[in-house]
């Protein structure tokens, strides 16, 4: 049952951020994990438990050397939510203000109270005031679970990246999308491709001039399954590991700068796709080009996408359960050629069933306490037109196969223009 814990105004944090057409910007990694957990002074006095907490409080130390001309910050989180309802997911820098780390968008009740796993894509401001060229220190800390409590506050962070907006006197590498051309169209399988170039050296300031040009990785707004695992559909795609750009357009390191995307798998648009490059320099510093909006034109094949709904909280199983959400499909599945399954678990190896209808499509997906993006091929007659119902299953005593928001997806090829 979805129940509304606090006023959803109580969690209206800021806007996931994330560099936009023309941004100029530099980035900060820190690769180390860590788990977060909540100190209550009595909750779980185990020796393993108080040394986790004892590691999770530590400081955690990044260098930043460049802050001429910049304008703000932000800092993106490789993220698995934890135990569902962990509250106070908090970080800060250099002893300043705890800042909120942002929740899920688009659940019917408190977002902490589902599963969650965000790759790179969770943004927060962070004061620039905040911040100094050196030795930053960045602190996490994690509060009591408000709903589905087992007593236990707990979540991840895999990585996360300091990213340092500046403004536009600062030097920086410079180039556009050439191909495909703006107001066009784009197939299956399309190429794309950009100019770029460095910036002429700046007197004095070798180390902070952008220089020749090092990568060109290209990334496209568009409705698609939500990689990201934010609820958001429509947005620029793309996720990151330890920092780096996964499930992207593409990348290319030389010139000429282009990538062919397999997009046969995104669904068809009803709006235009947009195609920028982020062009990075050898110094690290990285500007994202001007959008070029085309359209999605597909000859001899249509793909559609059918999103869950009714997804339970905490929609994870063990131990004998079994859990199901729905998934309509408006048009008929018996026509369709191919049909992929898509969803997003944590531990999901742990699974012993999962599948529409009660026929299973695949035992198992994803990896040991981990989190995973799956694409499974299955034969669409299993699906009906109209209300169909998702189900996992696990038999497993380890840990719960977690189903993360938005949970599942279908994705349906139909041969022919529909």
């Amino acid at each position: 049952m979805c129940r509304a814990l606090v006023p959803f105004a109580c969690l209206c944090l800021p806007a996931l951020a994330q560099p936009r057409p023309g941004d100029v910007f530099r980035e900060y990694h820190y690769t180390s994990g860590m788990i977060v957990e909540f100190d209550a002074g009595s909750q779980r006095k185990d020796p393993k438990a108080i040394q986790r907490r004892s590691i999770s409080q530590r400081e955690r130390a990044l260098d930043i050397w460049d802050l001429e001309d910049a304008e703000r910050a932000e800092i993106s989180l490789e993220f698995w939510g934890g135990h569902p309802g962990t509250s106070d997911q908090k970080l800060r820098a250099n002893g300043g203000q705890w800042i909120q780390i942002p929740q899920i968008k688009g659940t019917p009740a408190d977002p902490r109270c589902y599963y969650r796993t965000l790759p790179g894509t969770v943004t927060a401001p962070i004061p620039i005031s905040s911040l100094k060229e050196g030795r930053n220190i960045f602190e996490f800390r994690a509060g009591p679970q408000v709903c589905h409590s087992i007593d236990w506050g707990i979540y991840k962070i895999y990585s996360y990246t300091v990213r340092i907006y500046y403004n536009a006197s600062k030097p920086r590498p410079d180039g556009r999308i050439v191909s495909p051309r703006a107001g066009g169209a784009i197939g299956d399988m399309p190429v794309i491709e950009a100019e770029a170039t460095g910036s002429p050296a700046t007197p004095g300031k070798t180390e902070f001039t952008p220089g020749p040009v090092s990568k060109v990785e290209f990334v496209g707004l568009y409705d698609d399954f939500n990689w990201e695992g934010d609820g958001v559909s429509r947005q620029w795609h793309y996720q990151t590991d330890q920092g780096q750009l996964r499930r992207h357009i593409g990348t290319a390191l030389d010139a000429p700068y282009k990538a062919t995307w397999d997009n046969r798998w995104v669904p068809d648009q009803a709006d235009v796709v947009r195609l920028s490059a982020r062009i990075t320099s050898v110094h690290g510093i990285t500007y994202m080009t001007p959008a070029v909006d085309v359209r999605l034109a597909r000859k001899d094949r249509s793909v559609k996408i059918y999103r869950a709904v009714n997804i339970p909280e905490v929609f994870g199983v063990r131990i004998g359960r079994r859990l199901t959400c729905s998934l309509p499909i408006a048009d008929d599945p018996s026509i369709a050629t191919e049909a992929k399954m898509v969803l997003s678990t944590w531990a999901g190896n742990h699974a012993d069933a999962i599948g529409f209808n009660d026929k299973k499509v695949v035992d198992r997906v994803g990896k040991d306490d981990y989190y995973s993006y799956d694409m499974v091929k299955f034969d669409p007659k299993i699906l009906k037109r109209g209300d169909n119902q998702f189900f996992v299953f696990s038999d497993t005593k380890e840990h719960t196969v977690e189903i993360n928001w938005p949970g599942p997806a279908v994705l349906l090829e139909f041969r022919g223009r529909r």
